[in-house]
């Protein structure tokens, strides 16, 4: 495929379903099943890539991220670290061990994963499985986010892992069931999102200084390599908008209707080719 291709196909795919609850891991994994393209073939671009939706999130929350200065808002910046632990404990195990490729590679694990996305988004909409300690409980705002909440959230981000499960709505859905407030538990998921990108980000940094293979860039110049980073900080923030506006509405199901057809599209695929072969 022809690298600028390449470059703006990944660039746009990593912006848009990063932030967007459908699984940027499970498009790439289909996308490469369909057409060849492998997440790892240029570590260094999916660094850039990656760097670029953190570029994004940090802009967008860049006056929540300024408040973490103030006493006030500690507790807030502890329950992210909470948060985070389940998700970083897990993706430097499956790195160690191997299993993250052997999970991208999976392609019918990839289509359920994709109908469980679907469920979850569907659930967070039922206003009776909230969990609530009284009836007429209001739900927990951003400042006011329990431990037992932020583990909760961030076991839902520990299972993103798989490729298929999509990070925010996993960890929205989560929030929202868990009592949170719809908006405080997008502010949440995307605020975990910043330490589970750099994260994954450093990950791929420490694969590519491994790397024996001189041509780590993938055959990417440094133009087109700039150009990534740049769409994929655009893309990423004009989704994380967009998915901003839909929490505060609780249209968080339309995405389910996606993933539905998707997740059935891939599973009947890999169906026909396990078929072929037998």
């Amino acid at each position: 495929m022809n690298m600028w291709l390449y470059v703006v196909v990944l660039s746009v795919v990593q912006g848009i379903a990063e932030f967007l609850p459908i699984s940027s891991s499970g498009h790439l994994a289909v996308l490469g099943a369909l057409f060849g393209l492998k997440e790892d073939e240029s570590l260094a671009l999916g660094i850039l890539l990656h760097a670029g939706s953190l570029a994004a999130i940090l802009i967008f929350y860049f006056k929540t991220l300024i408040a973490f200065l103030k006493p006030e808002r500690w507790h807030l910046a502890l329950m992210v670290i909470a948060g985070t632990v389940p998700a970083g404990v897990a993706g430097v195990l499956l790195k160690k061990t191997g299993l993250d490729e052997a999970m991208f590679g999976n392609m019918l694990a990839i289509g359920i994963s994709f109908l469980i996305t679907a469920t979850l988004l569907r659930l967070s909409e039922k206003e009776k499985l909230i969990v609530r300690a009284t009836a007429n409980q209001e739900p927990t705002e951003l400042g006011a986010i329990t431990l037992r909440q932020a583990l909760v959230i961030g076991f839902a981000q520990m299972f993103a892992i798989l490729p298929g499960i999509s990070r925010s709505g996993s960890t929205i859905s989560a929030g929202i069931l868990s009592g949170v407030n719809r908006e405080a538990a997008g502010t949440f998921s995307f605020l975990l999102a910043i330490p589970a990108i750099g994260g994954a980000a450093f990950l791929e940094l420490l694969s590519l200084l491994g790397e024996e293979n001189a041509n780590a860039a993938g055959g990417a110049t440094g133009m087109q390599m700039f150009v990534g980073f740049v769409l994929s900080a655009a893309v990423s923030y004009g989704a994380l908008s967009l998915l901003t506006a839909l929490i505060r509405r609780g249209r968080l199901a339309w995405f389910s209707w996606y993933l539905y057809i998707l997740g059935a599209v891939v599973i009947f695929w890999q169906i026909a080719v396990l078929s072929g072969r037998n």
